[in-house]
Protein backbone atom coordinates (compact mmCIF):
# COMPACT_ATOMS: atom_id res chain seq x y z
CA UNK A 1 0.00 0.00 0.00
CA UNK A 2 1.41 3.25 -1.04
CA UNK A 3 0.42 6.74 0.62
CA UNK A 4 -2.31 7.47 -2.58
CA UNK A 5 -3.60 3.91 -1.47
CA UNK A 6 -4.22 4.99 1.69
CA UNK A 7 -5.64 8.55 0.66
CA UNK A 8 -7.86 6.93 -1.03
CA UNK A 9 -9.19 4.45 1.45
CA UNK A 10 -9.74 7.30 3.99
CA UNK A 11 -12.04 9.08 1.54
CA UNK A 12 -13.76 5.24 1.11
CA UNK A 13 -14.61 4.88 4.65
CA UNK A 14 -15.05 8.69 5.87
CA UNK A 15 -16.11 10.32 2.31
CA UNK A 16 -14.87 14.07 2.48
CA UNK A 17 -15.72 14.82 6.45
CA UNK A 18 -12.33 14.08 7.52
CA UNK A 19 -8.76 15.38 6.35
CA UNK A 20 -6.21 13.16 6.35
CA UNK A 21 -2.37 13.59 6.45
CA UNK A 22 -0.23 10.12 4.79
CA UNK A 23 3.33 9.85 5.48
CA UNK A 24 5.21 6.58 3.69
CA UNK A 25 8.52 5.51 4.56
CA UNK A 26 11.07 3.90 2.64
CA UNK A 27 10.25 0.42 4.24
CA UNK A 28 6.92 0.37 3.15
CA UNK A 29 5.52 1.80 6.55
CA UNK A 30 3.01 4.36 6.23
CA UNK A 31 1.71 7.18 9.11
CA UNK A 32 -1.78 8.79 9.03
CA UNK A 33 -3.57 11.46 11.01
CA UNK A 34 -6.84 11.59 10.18
CA UNK A 35 -8.38 15.27 11.62
CA UNK A 36 -12.58 15.73 11.76
CA UNK A 37 -14.06 18.82 12.81
CA UNK A 38 -14.01 17.55 16.60
CA UNK A 39 -11.95 14.37 16.52
CA UNK A 40 -8.99 12.79 15.18
CA UNK A 41 -6.95 9.83 15.13
CA UNK A 42 -3.17 8.40 14.17
CA UNK A 43 -2.68 5.19 12.90
CA UNK A 44 0.46 3.94 11.83
CA UNK A 45 1.54 0.45 9.90
CA UNK A 46 3.06 -2.07 7.53
CA UNK A 47 0.27 -3.97 5.43
CA UNK A 48 1.96 -6.91 6.01
CA UNK A 49 2.74 -6.52 10.00
CA UNK A 50 -1.08 -4.63 11.02
CA UNK A 51 -2.07 -1.28 11.89
CA UNK A 52 -1.91 0.19 15.36
CA UNK A 53 -3.74 3.88 16.18
CA UNK A 54 -5.11 6.08 18.46
CA UNK A 55 -8.16 8.25 18.99
CA UNK A 56 -8.44 11.56 20.22
CA UNK A 57 -4.12 11.15 21.27
CA UNK A 58 -3.35 13.43 24.26
CA UNK A 59 -0.48 16.04 23.52
CA UNK A 60 1.33 14.32 26.29
CA UNK A 61 1.10 11.01 24.34
CA UNK A 62 4.06 11.25 22.21
CA UNK A 63 5.35 8.04 20.67
CA UNK A 64 4.47 6.00 23.84
CA UNK A 65 2.53 3.93 21.51
CA UNK A 66 -0.64 2.87 20.33
CA UNK A 67 -4.34 1.93 22.05
CA UNK A 68 -5.64 -0.49 19.59
CA UNK A 69 -4.70 -2.24 16.98
CA UNK A 70 -5.83 -3.99 13.80
CA UNK A 71 -4.63 -6.74 10.74
CA UNK A 72 -5.37 -4.06 8.11
CA UNK A 73 -5.92 -0.12 7.65
CA UNK A 74 -9.09 -0.65 6.48
CA UNK A 75 -10.06 -2.34 9.56
CA UNK A 76 -8.45 0.02 11.19
CA UNK A 77 -9.93 3.03 9.72
CA UNK A 78 -13.30 1.66 10.14
CA UNK A 79 -13.15 1.16 13.55
CA UNK A 80 -12.39 4.67 14.00
CA UNK A 81 -15.38 6.04 11.96
CA UNK A 82 -17.58 3.58 14.00
CA UNK A 83 -16.10 4.54 17.08
CA UNK A 84 -16.00 8.31 16.47
CA UNK A 85 -20.06 7.78 14.74
CA UNK A 86 -21.14 6.39 18.23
Amino acid sequence: MNPQQAHELVRAVFGDRVHAEVTGFPGGNLSLTVTGSRHSATVDGHPDTGWAYTIDPAEDDGFTGHDQAAGTLEEALRDIHERLAG
